[in-house]
């Protein structure tokens, strides 16, 4: 099975795309809404580590985006699965989150103190998230996001999640988009460098949904590799 981890803000449905992608090639698929049936006042990232833990199986290949793609890194970590692909993940600890400056997240720091679930404003998120997109675009993606978990947003911001490379025994592949502003395939390289893993850069912005056709044609060349291995 492959099973989709969204990111920050987002919901499952966004990955419509690939499942129907892969459905059409024979794949069964999940996608997890992360954010379902917690306390927002009180999740944290493990919380939604967890949450994926108990969906995956030894056979299962897991897809995360953004947020959902340092999910991923820990399940590789934590669990054994056939492979794992992150697409403009977010660092693990030991890796610098380059792309957003920090005088652009002080605004939601009263959020953080008092532990308030919030949603990226637009003027963030256009900046930073859909720069590629048009304007009707971008406002239509913004709008299909909701509030996410104030504590979430420290940890990864603060670059608290660590992960031990020596412990991932699968297979990863690392995809970057060329004008990601939140998370640069500079960056994105020297993750998958700490796995030792394979990395590729697409055309596209950090909302990778609006160009996923070739992220989807090669996550498939990816996983056709695994199955030769």
């Amino acid at each position: 099975m492959l099973i989709f981890v969204h990111g920050i803000n987002a919901y499952a449905d966004e990955w419509q795309p690939f499942i129907k992608y892969f459905s059409e090639r024979n794949f069964s698929c999940e996608a997890v809404n992360l954010r379902e049936g917690l306390n927002l006042r009180k999740t944290r990232f493990r919380d939604y580590v967890n949450k994926v833990k108990a969906m995956v199986t030894p056979d299962d290949i897991v897809i995360g985006h953004s947020m959902g793609g340092l999910i991923v890194q820990k399940i590789a970590e934590e669990t054994t699965i056939r492979g794992c692909v992150a697409i403009c993940p977010a660092p693990p600890r030991g890796i610098k989150l380059s792309g957003i400056k920090l005088s652009s997240s002080l605004r939601y720091l009263p959020n953080i103190i008092i532990k308030k679930p919030f949603k990226l404003n637009f003027s963030f998120y256009i900046k930073y998230l859909v720069n590629g997109l048009g304007e009707k675009e971008a406002r239509e993606a913004y709008e299909d996001q909701g509030e996410e978990s104030a504590i979430v947003n420290y940890e990864i911001a603060m670059n608290k999640i660590a992960v031990d490379e020596s412990k991932v025994k699968c297979p990863l592949f690392f995809i970057a988009t060329k004008d990601d502003r939140a998370c640069p395939p500079e960056m994105v390289e020297k993750i998958a460098e700490k796995y030792n893993a394979d990395f590729k850069v697409y055309d596209g912005c950090h909302h990778i949904f609006a160009n996923w056709q070739d992220i989807a044609d090669g996550i498939q060349s990816f996983m056709t590799k695994l199955w030769l291995m």
